[in-house]
Formats: C-alpha cells, sequence, structure tokens
C-alpha cells in the first residue's frame, strides 16, 4: 500500500467513474427520443442500441494488453479521450449505420475503462476492504447512471447540446484518475476455463448468468426506446429506466446476504419468480404513474441481483485456483446475454411494442422452472460451504474476476 490508505486512491477512482456512468446514462434517453424523431422505427433503433452490448463483450475481451502494455493511468485517459468524441460525432453524423458504428465503438470503450478501474481497485483493496468498495463501487455507478438520466431535462434532444453536456462528462471522467496520487502495476488477465468444463461443473450458474443478462440488457438497454415510441417525455422515460436501478441499490445487497444464509438457488428462484410477476403486472399498466414505477423498482430490485449470486453459486463449486477464469467466463457469458437479449427483443418489437415485457417476461419464467428442476433433481453445497456473497456492478470487467476469487478460499 505504500502507506497510503486505500480510500484516497479509490475515491479519484469512484469520481471518474461516476461521471462515466453519468455520461452513459445520459445517452440511453437522448439516443432513444432522437432517433424516434429522425423516424428511425423501433427495431432500427433497438438494434442501433444493442450494438454498444456488442462492443462491450469486444472491449472486456482485448483491453488486457493494453494494461500490460502501457498502464492504467494512459490507458484510461486514452480511452476516455475516444469515447467522447465518439459521443459528439453521434451529434454530427445521424444515421442508423454511423450511430451503430458509434455505439458499437462506445461499448468497447466504455468496458475497456470498466476493466481498467477495477483492476486498479484490486490492485491495492485486501481482505480487510475489498467488499466495502466493491459495494460502494456499485452504488456509485448506479446513482451516477441514474443522475445521468435525469440530466435530458437540461435542454431538447433535438439540440446539439446534450451530445455535448454528454461528451463532457466522459471527458471530466479521467481528471481525478490522471490526477491520482497512486500508479497501478500492470495486472495480467487469467487463461478463460472452457464453456465446456464450467457447464459440466455447474450449469445452474452458467445458465442464470447468461439468462441474466438478456433480461437486463432488454431492460436496461431498451428503455428509452419503448418510452419514445410511447411518446412520453425524456422525464418521463428517466423515471421508467431510473426505477429498477433504484431497485437494485435498494435490494441487492439484503438479498445477496439472504443468499449466503439459506439455500442460494432457492433465494434465486424467489427473485426470478417475482420478476416474472413484476413484468407480468408492469405490462398491462400505463408506465408513468407510480403504481408502475413501484412494480418497475420491485422488478429491478429482484432481477439485478440474480447475476451476482450466480456467480457466488458458481464458485461454491469451485475450488480457489479455478475461481479466477470461471467467473472472467461468466463475465463473458452475461455480456453474451446482454448483446442477445436486447437483438432478438428489438426484432420483436416491430411486430408488438409489448415485446418490451413479454420477452423478459418468458425469459424470467424459464429461469425459474429451471432452477425449479435444479432444486428438485439435483444437490447444492452444504449452507456452511457457500462462497460470501459481493454485488457487482452490471457488466463488470473481467478483471473484478480476480476481486472475487482472492477473498474465497
Amino acid at each position: 500500500m505504500n502507506g497510503m490508505r486505500p480510500g484516497s486512491t479509490a475515491w479519484s477512482l469512484f469520481l471518474g467513474i461516476a461521471l462515466l456512468q453519468a455520461g452513459v446514462g445520459l445517452q440511453r434517453p437522448l439516443l432513444g427520443l432522437r432517433a424516434e424523431i429522425e423516424g428511425f422505427g423501433p427495431t432500427t433503433t433497438a438494434l442501433v442500441m444493442t450494438a454498444y452490448y456488442a462492443g462491450f463483450v469486444l472491449g472486456t475481451r482485448y483491453v488486457g494488453k493494453s494494461l500490460d502494455s502501457v498502464g492504467h493511468i494512459r490507458t484510461f485517459a486514452g480511452l476516455a479521450s475516444l469515447a467522447s468524441t465518439i459521443v459528439l460525432l453521434q451529434g454530427i453524423w445521424i444515421s442508423p449505420w454511423g450511430w451503430g458504428i458509434c455505439r458499437l465503438t462506445f461499448g468497447v470503450c466504455v468496458a475497456a475503462l470498466y476493466v481498467v478501474a477495477e483492476s486498479w481497485l484490486n490492485d491495492f483493496a485486501d481482505n480487510s476492504n475489498r467488499g466495502g468498495l466493491l459495494s460502494s463501487y456499485m452504488v456509485i455507478a448506479v446513482a451516477a447512471t441514474m443522475l445521468g438520466q435525469y440530466s435530458i431535462g437540461l435542454a431538447t434532444v433535438t439540440e446539439f447540446t446534450l451530445f455535448a453536456v454528454a461528451s463532457i462528462l466522459v471527458s471530466m471522467s479521467l481528471v481525478p484518475v490522471a490526477l491520482s496520487k497512486r500508479a497501478a502495476a500492470p495486472t495480467g488477465i487469467p487463461e478463460p476455463i472452457t464453456f465446456s468444463r464450467l457447464h459440466s461443473v455447474v450449469p445452474t450458474g452458467l445458465v442464470i448468468c447468461g439468462l441474466s443478462g438478456m433480461t437486463l440488457g432488454t431492460l436496461v438497454g431498451l428503455g428509452p426506446v419503448y418510452g419514445s415510441t410511447q411518446g412520453w417525455t425524456p422525464v418521463q422515460i428517466a423515471n421508467f429506466v431510473g426505477a429498477p436501478l433504484a431497485g437494485s441499490v435498494v435490494l441487492q445487497i439484503p438479498l445477496g446476504r439472504l443468499s449466503d444464509r439459506v439455500p442460494r438457488r432457492g433465494v434465486m428462484m424467489i427473485c426470478a419468480l417475482g420478476a416474472t410477476a413484476s413484468c407480468l403486472v408492469v405490462s398491462q399498466l400505463d408506465g408513468r404513474n407510480l403504481t408502475s414505477l413501484l412494480c418497475l423498482f420491485l422488478l429491478g430490485g429482484l432481477a439485478l441481483p440474480l447475476y451476482s449470486m450466480s456467480v457466488a453459486y458458481t464458485n461454491d463449486w469451485l475450488q480457489q485456483q479455478e475461481r479466477t477464469a470461471a467467473a472472467a467466463l461468466l463475465i463473458r457469458v452475461h455480456g453474451l446475454g446482454s448483446f442477445l437479449g436486447p437483438l432478438i427483443a428489438g426484432l420483436l418489437l416491430g411486430i408488438d411494442i409489448k415485446a418490451y415485457f413479454y420477452f423478459p417476461l418468458i425469459t424470467f419464467a424459464t429461469m425459474t422452472l429451471y432452477l425449479l428442476y435444479r432444486v428438485i433433481f439435483h444437490s447444492a453445497p452444504a449452507l456452511e460451504k457457500q462462497t460470501p456473497f459481493i454485488p457487482f456492478p452490471l457488466r463488470a470487467s473481467r478483471m473484478v474476476s480476480e476481486m472475487f476469487s482472492r477473498d474465497r478460499s
């Protein structure tokens, strides 16, 4: 630690990620509303928004080489500058193909920036503070995303102003990181475990991780598309997309701690069942009133912790030396699900706009039935052998797997 408290450098990273997430959050309703005005159509808009998740998968795959060669600070600065430029290009180059390319590139940059921040946290965290740092990181990231979404009210979406604001937020994210007092050593990335090997050991964790990515990618990524097709105001769209994120902030840690004390698959099954019911109820509501927002709050609170619990359940079955590679693969699977879910749902939106709810509803129901089958016909580790739960931010980087594994012996 070089005699320095980890909190001082951690807060530099937290501030940088908060500014980045605010810029990311602002773009969701901005692009959804602007695409509707430009006449892209719901299916085309959904495909454009989905390109972000494709880029995210690529970003987590290849950023390790840059970290090893130039280090954390220069990697973060370069990627933040590129991401900021991409945001501005979206305000100039308004076309489905242009935005698709920009969203793909922006997804690569953002995923890589998460890798830098989270691997840096891992570099100075230890067993006494790792859980607290991760919890703070998750809460700050989600809260900043919500604040960014509400920034949509600063100007009209037909102006260039909001693109400039989002670009400024992304650019400013590199300032606290670049001025941090502590440099970080490069961190290597483990060789991934094969999909077939992990599936043979613990299929439940792998399946729930992938299905969770499909549902969350749809609910979070396509929310602005759904709201814009309904003719909602920017603030109403921000409320609609922000309510599930608020639910995750409030319920993720309590549900995770509960899964440490009782059979974890049972908690995941109850969460999946509750998310199914919440999807069904909110699909029949207006989406803007208080009842709808409460249902969305509950939906996010039950659905978002499923990823973290699937990671924890996977580690219940593995040896300590296997967990880093396994967690890296789970992150990849979750990212792939976050790409495929909106892609499938986006195509269905052209047939029925309510597919925004029906697709996650069917996926949550499938998850519930699968978990019920596993509980009835397959055993689980004893409670005393379960690994402690840690809440992971959505679509976290591969490097966060090292934080997870070092605490789990």
